[in-house]
This record gives structure tokens, sequence and C-alpha cells, in this order.
């Protein structure tokens, strides 16, 4: 069937599926940019922290082959910045299954595998570094014996509350020697990701309810000390790391960038819907726009941060929500530095145009034409400083940045193939064949399904 050839009904009204009529190789997504130190972008689409938990869950968090064939396979096109996924500081922060380490040098020595398959692909690649605080396994920290730590002992669900009362391992409020030693631990990681992973740069996870955001949120962050309280105290964490950074002699401020978000409900940090707005009376928007005025000042003084990445009110981590009322642009106005916008920019998706509009409330259908990539194209032509981020398109689209470059249509990802740690749905994508091959997966044969999922640690020398 033709999908050009039949209206579909979709909100009450009929339309037509039809080519966009502004190519996308046309507007800014594929006009070079500079982003920090020395990436010399040819375009301005970004792989996004893309977790798949495809390391190892052994204890030791190395990264696998899986991942190295993945991370090669997305960094094809020269000039392309790839964000490395979630990486963590170190088990004192927290602990989460399934996620690389970079505390130490044999886990920096395995990631440096995966960096240098980018780099040979003429691409660069920052490392996503977090600290999941709260969000920690209960039963990995008790199991190593370390506590599990917050900024205040509030747990972020009441399964949490439940597996805790069940290990007999109860949350615990960070002392500020523990805030301090935490602080620190950001540092040695993002030192060893730079010189001994290979990465061109770190990014700063301040989303997703970890560590930094559950102290810059009221929701999880109840202290009365100089990291509670008044916005600026809730900061306080973040801006002391990023005051860190800009003064190590192996980091400085061209070689990081910042995760924020005020729509981001992940964890226990979703509130009440009539607190949503769009002014300082919104507590997400309050501590973002601090620490937006925070870095353009550090910019304005000399030290601007390599990029700030936000994320758009359509999507909360891999979950689509209704963006009604709610923009970033009150924020972006306050930042002037280089800025990855992120959430829900891909639309042109393999299939019944009908089911694909209606599950979508962000696509824009204009007198009966669906209108793909508006928001895309809008956002990334408004100025010279945006970049454009995906995540969930990379997982089913290899070649994703050669189909936007042409408007080819987009695989649909697999979602229930996304924290399986198999090959399945993450190395099982091909590249584009035609618009209307809605199967696009390779079949593996056992061989080579079983030489998968070894860990990265077995080539360290």
């Amino acid at each position: 069937m033709v999908l050009s050839s039949k209206l579909r009904a979709c909100r009450g009204i009929y339309y037509e599926y039809r080519p966009m009529s502004t190519q996308l190789q046309d507007t800014n997504l594929f006009r070079p940019i500079v982003v920090g130190h020395n990436a010399q972008l040819n375009h301005r689409v970004v792989h996004l922290p893309t977790s798949r938990s495809r390391s190892t869950n052994d204890g030791e968090n190395f990264p696998t082959d899986l991942m190295l064939e993945y991370y090669d396979s997305r960094s094809k096109v020269s000039g392309s910045l790839i964000i490395f996924e979630s990486c963590l500081v170190s088990p004192r922060s927290g602990l989460s299954p399934y996620k690389s380490g970079v505390w130490s040098r044999p886990q920096c020595k395995a990631l440096k595998l995966i960096t240098d398959k980018i780099h040979a692909n003429g691409s660069y690649v920052s490392c996503q570094i977090f600290a999941p605080g709260r969000t920690s396994n209960i039963a990995l920290l008790k199991e190593k014996g370390l506590p599990l730590l917050a900024p205040t002992s509030i747990y972020h669900s009441s399964d949490q509350a439940k597996a805790a009362k069940d290990l007999n391992y109860p949350l615990q409020e960070l002392t500020v020697e523990q805030i301090h030693n935490m602080q620190q631990d950001f540092v040695t990681a993002a030192v060893n990701c730079l010189p001994i992973a290979g990465f061109d740069m770190v990014e700063l996870h301040g989303s997703s309810g970890f560590l930094i955001e559950q102290f810059l949120s009221p929701i999880s962050n109840l202290r009365t000390d100089e990291y509670g309280g008044s916005v600026e105290n809730r900061c306080r964490f973040l801006k002391e790391i990023i005051e860190m950074f800009i003064r190590h002699p192996e980091i400085g401020s061209a070689k990081f960038g910042v995760r924020l978000s005020a729509w981001s409900t992940h964890f226990g940090m979703e509130y009440p819907e009539d607190e949503y707005s769009m002014d300082e009376t919104f507590p997400p928007f309050l501590y973002c726009a601090h620490m937006m005025s925070f870095l353009e000042k550090c910019r304005l003084s000399g030290e601007e941060v390599a990029y700030v990445s936000i994320q758009e009110p359509r999507v909360s981590g891999s979950v689509d929500q209704n963006p009604s009322g709610r923009s970033n642009a009150a924020l972006l106005s306050i930042w002037s530095g280089i800025v990855i916008r992120a959430g829900g920019y891909a639309t042109d998706y393999k299939g019944d145009p009908s089911r694909i509009a209606s599950n979508n409330p962000n696509l824009e259908i204009t007198d009966g034409q669906i209108k793909h990539y508006s928001s895309l194209i809008k956002d990334v032509n408004a100025d010279e400083r945006t970049l454009i981020g995906f995540s969930r398109p990379f997982t089913s689209n290899p070649d994703l940045i050669e189909r936007l470059r042409s408007n080819k249509k987009l695989d649909l990802y697999h979602r229930e193939h996304f924290y399986t740690h198999k090959v399945e749905g993450y190395l099982t994508f091909r590249d584009y064949v035609d618009d209307h091959l809605f199967s696009n997966t390779l079949a593996l044969s056992q061989e080579a399904l079983d030489k998968h999922g070894v860990s990265l640690a077995a080539h360290d020398d």
C-alpha cells in the first residue's frame, strides 16, 4: 500500500501524508559548528546519552563488546557528536546495575576502546557522568557495605521505601563531609574520563531524579544548612562542582557541559499538576533559571562551558508527554552559549500515519498535511548556536543522520528491548532499505549472538 495515496482520519479531520516542503539538509541542522575546546562538528545532530543497560552487572561496571559495536556504528558520519550514556562516578555516590563506572583505571581503559573507535570515525564523544544518590540499587549497596545516601532521607517511591525496610537498610541524610567527598568524586571521574578514557568532554547529569537534581529540587531536598532551603543553597552542590571543574588544570570550562530539565518526572520528581507554570512559581523552572544564569555569568567572565543540554517538555526520559502550556523559551533566553535541545524531534516514522499522529500530540497538521520535523526546523533555524539531540531514534536507525539528511523514513524503535541486556533491539537494526520495509532488523546467527556481551575488561592490557 502506498501511504501517500490514502486519506487517514485523526483528531476528527482527514489528512494526507505528503513529504515535508523543507528539506532538513537545507536547514542549520547540516551546517558545521564548533563545540567546546576543539569539537569541529559537520552537522548538528547529536546522539544523546541513551542508557540501554548493556554494561556488565558483575559488580565491576565495565562496558561490553555490544557497546563497542553500537557506538562504532552510530558514529560513522564524520564530525558527529556522541554523548555517551551515563556512567557512575563512584561506589559511595551510589550504584546501579548495568551501568559503566569511571572511578578506576581498568574501567577507563576499557572505555577507551570505545572512544578510540569513535575518534577513528572522525567523530567526538562526551561522557555523561552521574551519581544515583537515593535512586541507587539498595541490594547492591548492602552487598558492598555502602550506605544509601541522599540530600534528605526521603524515598523516591513507596516501593523503594518498602525495599529499604525489607532489607533493613534505610536511607540516610548526607553529612557535609560526605557531600564534599561526592563532589570530589565527580572531579575524579571527569579527570579519568578525559586523559585516561579518551573522551573529548564530560557532561554533568543534572536531571532524571539523580543526585544532582535531588539537591536542586525541594521535593527531595529539605535540608536546613548551606545545601538546602533557598534556591541558591539547593543549587550550591552543582555550582561548586562546576567551579571545581573550571579551576582544574585537566578539565577547564571548555571540556564539560551540563544537562538540565524543568520537565523530568523521573524517580519521584513529579509536581502537582496545578504547580506547573511558566514563571518563578514552578520550582524546577526557578532552579534551572538560577543555574542558567550562573552559567551565563561564567561565560561572560571568560569561562564558557562547552554546552548546556536541555530537555523539551514533550518528553520525560523515554516517555512522551503533553507539553501544553510548557516551554523552555524563558530558560533559553538566559543562556547565550551552545545549547543542545532534546526531546520528541523525530516524527517521520514508517507505518500508518494515522497511528503515528494519534500517538504524537505534538505533531503539526496544517491544511490536511502532516508537517514532519516542523519543531526541529523552527528551533534549529532560530539561531546559530542550537544543536538537536536524539536518543530513541538512534536505537533503531544506525544511519539516522543520513536518513535525516536525505528525508528518508525512520524505523520505529522497540521499547520492549531497551533494557534487556541483549543483542535484540540494540544491534539488530539495519541501515535504510526502503520506506515500506517495516521489519528492518537483522537475523543474526547463534555464533554472532554468542560473541556479543563480552566485557571489554577482557581486552584491557
